[in-house]
């Protein structure tokens, strides 16, 4: 067969994340007392004397102070400074309001995860009283201001504000090159379509970051030029089509080739009725054939079972699949988080995250990632210099990364790699693709 050329994006971080041996994907650990198996890691959390594999946060995180530290050494980056560089935040709420304390308590996790990536963390807080002329008028400023890399809205707004600012129409106003949270309607948009842009919704994409992990660590599946695991072949189920995390992970998921079933929702059914009884075979009959099951409902809207207030119960699982939770409620004693599947049906899966130290910190991890590149973004000319000085180590990064792909002697990819680097360095191309290269051949740099 004839080498058929690429053109979609091609680098990033991943190619070098999944390489990493002490990167162990799945691991045992204790978790409030109970000793688990095959748990997909986000966080790498190590307490105590326990020694456990590295998780996804604390392999990136730290690898993004090294890159960061390493700008000194190359001559197009030397005077790109990372703690000069802005992650911010904005609370809305009172400081006695219950309704964003647990608001407060992401945004000191988010400051810190930021700080230890080299870049610095900044929150600017308001009171319930603030209006919405008074945002827009805040938000123009920040969307000017060079040093603040990426911009995001904590949401929900508490108190009075919460009521009468439109949040959605605010944050349609961010600027798209500083939108790392994903919260402005045309990043959703153009992430649903795989069209070029700057950044990704946060959620879902750490989600198929884990499942990609997985897929290439456990099942040999072959890796894209993108970073991203191909999924062609799987049957994959998305349960929720929320705007943030399951109608973009629905059309993540389509880009990367999987076979996808879903999404569920409350009004999933089947000849026109959606009645509780119709509903819940629906969803058996779409889980149980689903290889990976990507959970993103929440509990709140669905009581399918009269034993559990679980989504997912083990007869609706098949044998053997990958279960990605990204879930989180406080129900039953209003302390302990739940995700979408109960507990027992964990051993019927070959791996799976818990409520807490998977999704979670991948989101995190992922939107303090985009914070690092967005401060790429705002010194896009000299990530393309780097390149053009560089351009040796680009065509040939990307030419292995090409012949790896389409199983194909690298003396066939050359042009096409050739081609990509052009569209790299080009100042009328988009930005990401310079990033994405810079970002693939940093190994070969600081080795």
């Amino acid at each position: 067969m004839a080498y058929r050329e690429y053109h979609d994006r091609i680098g990033g971080m991943n190619h070098w994340l999944f390489a990493q041996e002490d990167f162990k994907h799945i691991i045992s650990r204790p978790f409030r007392g109970e000793e688990y198996t095959s748990v997909i890691n986000g966080s790498g959390v190590v307490k105590g004397e326990q020694k456990y594999p590295k998780g996804y946060q604390e392999i990136i995180i730290p690898e993004l102070k090294r890159r960061a530290d390493f700008f000194k050494e190359v001559p197009a980056l030397k005077n790109i400074n990372a703690a000069d560089a802005k992650v911010l935040t904005v609370l809305v709420g009172d400081k006695d309001d219950p309704a964003v304390a647990a608001s407060r308590s992401y945004v000191g996790m988010k400051s810190n995860t930021t700080k230890q990536s080299g870049l610095s963390s900044m929150m600017e807080e308001f009171p319930s009283t603030v209006t919405t002329s008074e945002m827009y008028e805040k938000l123009e400023q920040w969307n000017n201001d060079s040093t603040i890399s990426i911009l995001m809205f904590q949401l929900p707004f508490g108190g009075k504000a919460g009521k009468e600012i439109n949040t959605t129409s605010l944050c349609n106003r961010i600027a798209l090159e500083k939108d790392g949270d994903g919260l402005n309607q045309m990043t959703l948009g153009l992430m649903s379509l795989g069209a070029e842009r700057y950044y990704d919704c946060c959620t879902p994409s750490g989600m198929v970051d884990l499942a990609s992990v997985y897929l290439v660590r456990e099942k040999g599946v072959k890796l894209r030029p993108d970073g991203i695991a191909s999924f062609a072949g799987f049957e994959v189920l998305v349960a929720g089509r929320s705007n943030i995390v399951g109608e973009p992970l629905f059309n993540l998921l389509k880009r990367f080739d999987a076979t996808t079933l879903g999404p569920l929702h409350t009004k999933t059914g089947s000849g026109g009725s959606f009645d509780k009884e119709t509903q819940l075979k629906v969803y058996v009959e779409l889980s149980k054939r689903a290889d990976i099951v990507f959970g993103c409902m929440g509990f709140h809207p669905y009581k399918v079972h009269a034993d559990t207030e679980y989504f997912f119960s083990s007869d609706m699982l098949k044998d053997g699949c990958l279960i990605i939770d990204a879930s989180t409620s406080f129900r039953k004693d209003g302390r302990k988080p739940y995700g979408d599947v109960d507990p027992s049906a964990r051993s019927k899966a070959a791996a799976y995250t818990l409520e807490t130290g998977g999704v979670g910190p991948a989101t995190v991890t992922k939107l303090v990632h985009q914070g690092w590149i967005g401060m790429l973004y705002q010194n896009i000319d000299k990530v393309r210099q780097a390149l053009e000085d560089n351009k040796g180590i680009v065509v040939s990064t990307f030419t292995r990364l090409l012949a790896s792909y389409a199983g194909a002697s690298e003396s066939e990819a050359a042009g096409n790699a050739e081609t990509l680097y052009n569209r790299a360095i080009n100042p009328e191309s988009h930005a990401m693709h310079a990033v994405d290269a810079l970002e693939a051949i940093f190994p070969a740099l600081m080795s």
